[in-house]
């Protein structure tokens, strides 16, 4: 009898547990899923030290392309977002350059957690959008993803371009470790807030110490550092100068422009201070090619202030650079004009954008919140509804402050077709049949970011 009343206590607490027990997160079904499975099932935990392994994506029922397993390697990447968060972001690096869910192929790709937004993963996702609709030369491609590692379902990710010199990335020529010619570039380069090994220093006009990271090429000769030494700080030199000629020859205005506009739409108080990459092609038949800023990369601070302040005006963090550079007429004519075509004809497709962004992901956010519910600094996303509506009270004040600002802008004058060598007009402005279009490498782009196809005639 003693026996039974055990046995029946121990079926009753059995059952009583099931019933409170949490359930477990899973794939929603909704986003393509990355599965990883490393040697040995050995953790992801370090990030210097890659880790082997195959990468696979199932796309389910969503009609992007399939990716049968292939070997890759895996590690750890960023500063805050992966010592102060229990969700990790990763770096992928395929042994073969990979085509990933339409993206164009490369072998380097991140896997970013988003764990520090708590906007509903719309800080970079806007981020990126504006840096599109605005027009940057570059911007990261990324689709959202539900991840696998060795088995178990780790939440929402965001399959992203690492931020590489390439074809299809930031399409400059890429210099060589060690070059002793030719060092005028292609240069990539970051101003950041972490010290590392090699990075050059210098001091701004207004006394703050500046460091930046050389991304690429990564082993420098003496005369490739002594040449990126020397544009540097010439180039501050010139920023704090009174030569428009002097700065504006070395500094490519539409392109500062337009990644200042992306930053203070997005009230972004650490833009200049860290992941503020600028690039530079190799000089080519007596052309000096210009220094230009992008692409935009981190927005984890976004949104953090009021709303109703410039992002150089007493920021959290320092803001090299912008303040100074913000105070130059042609700066400033720039940016009316490239505010002009954004508030007439993007604002809305941005809103909208937003919208079915939040469609596409509410069902993984749900999914993602509840794996990683009481982790450390969670930020809960699981009701998206109310996340997207917290992100656009916050976007739309910003906007109605930069429109008391900047009222609607100036509307820029457009430029006749440049009949180059190529064929090509970079940047312009041009019309067509009365309609304004855009110039990105030769292609051409309605306001609204519409490729323009031109028949033989017309090229």
């Amino acid at each position: 009898m003693r026996y039974c009343l055990y046995i029946l206590s121990f079926l009753l607490l059995s059952i009583s547990s099931l019933c409170a027990a949490k359930p477990t997160a899973s794939i929603s079904g909704t986003l393509p899923v990355i599965y990883i499975q490393t040697t040995d099932n050995a953790p992801i935990d370090s990030k210097e030290t890659y880790v082997a392994g195959t990468l696979s994506i199932d796309p389910l029922s969503t009609g992007m392309p399939a990716l049968e397993e292939v070997v890759a390697q895996f590690k750890g990447r960023g500063n805050w977002t992966w010592s102060g968060f229990d969700k990790k972001p990763y770096r992928i690096k395929f042994d073969a350059k990979q085509s990933v869910l339409g993206m164009p192929k490369n072998k380097h790709w991140c896997l970013l957690a988003h764990a520090d937004d708590y906007l509903g993963f719309l800080k970079n996702t806007v981020g990126f959008m504006l840096s599109e609709q605005i027009g940057l030369r570059w911007t990261p491609r990324f689709q959202p993803v539900e991840l696998v590692i060795n088995g178990s379902y780790e939440g929402l990710y965001f399959l992203t371009e690492q931020v590489r010199i390439g074809k299809n990335r930031v399409h400059i020529i890429e210099q060589e470790d060690n070059a002793t010619d030719s060092v005028s570039g292609g240069w990539l380069v970051e101003i950041d807030n972490y010290w590392s090994e090699g990075n050059i220093t210098f001091y701004e006009g207004n006394g703050q110490e500046v460091m930046v990271s050389l991304k690429e090429p990564e082993v420098l000769s003496a005369q490739q550092r002594d040449y990126i030494e020397q544009q540097l700080y010439t180039l501050n030199n010139a920023l704090y100068g009174s030569s428009a000629p002097e700065l504006w020859g070395m500094l490519d205005v539409e392109e500062a422009a337009k990644y200042y506009l992306v930053q203070e739409i997005m009230e972004d108080c650490e833009s200049y201070h860290g992941s503020c990459f600028l690039y530079k092609d190799r000089d080519r038949d007596g052309v000096v090619d210009k220094w230009k800023f992008g692409p935009v990369w981190d927005f984890g601070n976004a949104y953090d202030r009021q709303w109703d302040t410039w992002i150089y005006d007493h920021p959290t963090f320092a803001q090299y650079w912008i303040g100074q550079l913000a105070q130059w007429p042609e700066f400033q004519t720039k940016v009316s004009e490239l505010w002009y075509d954004y508030y007439h004809s993007q604002l809305t497709a941005t809103r909208d954008q937003i919208a079915d962004f939040v469609t596409t992901i509410s069902e993984a956010a749900r999914n993602d919140a509840e794996r990683w519910r009481g982790a450390q600094n969670f930020r809960d996303n699981s009701n998206m509804e109310d996340r997207k509506n917290d992100f656009l009270y916050r976007f739309n004040h910003r906007i109605d402050w930069l429109y008391s600002q900047w009222g609607e802008g100036i509307q820029s004058q457009p430029q006749a077709i440049n009949q180059t060598e190529n064929g090509k007009c970079e940047n312009a402005k041009i019309f067509k049949d009365g309609q304004v279009l855009i110039n990105r490498n030769g292609i051409l782009y309605t306001l609204t970011g519409q490729e323009v196809k031109l028949v033989n005639s017309e090229k």
